[in-house]
């Protein structure tokens, strides 16, 4: 396998490559199309060469570098939260970048741990990831229950349960 031309500006076109590059397997398929959902982590992968066009003969595709990634943006993080940030990758793009490297099999760690540092908006793409993973490819996600005021019935019912105590 070699690095082949750059990486294509038309969003779609780089879509087709890493779906190319993932194909047949759901849960890289996800991981892939989570990584350009959110422009942050995307703009962040693509500008440190962690999202790359590769050629295997004829075979032209695009793959990201999750684990490569999520080494660099620990090893940014060690310096704190502004260190990171300095780089344009706010700590819910790097939680994203977690569950994405997570769902594609290249990094093992727990969504526990990056749950908490997840904004809404990303939290739906990343619900809506773990779903097509799993193999509901069409599923739309409420992160707030279709309740107005954000609090779903599974919130209601935990806040229940919290009051019992």
């Amino acid at each position: 396998m070699e690095r082949a031309n750059r990486l294509p500006e038309d969003p779609t076109e780089l879509e087709q490559l890493l779906m190319r590059g993932a194909s047949t397997v759901r849960q890289v398929e996800a991981a892939e199309r989570l990584v350009l959902r959110v422009p942050q982590l995307r703009a962040w992968l693509i500008e440190r060469g962690f999202l790359a066009v590769r050629r295997q003969g004829d075979f032209v595709y695009a793959s990201t570098y999750f684990e490569e990634a999520v080494d660099a943006a620990v090893e940014i993080l060690r310096g704190g939260h502004q260190a990171l940030a300095d780089t344009g990758l706010t700590m819910s793009g790097f939680s994203v970048l977690g569950v994405a490297a997570n769902l594609s099999g290249q990094v093992q760690n727990s969504l526990r741990y990056a749950a908490h540092t997840i904004d809404d908006d990303d939290a739906k793409l990343v619900a809506e990831a773990v779903l097509y993973a799993l193999g509901y490819m069409d599923a739309t996600v409420d992160v707030h229950g279709n309740e107005v005021d954000g609090w779903g019935p599974n919130s209601l019912a935990y806040e229940e349960r919290l009051e019992n105590l």
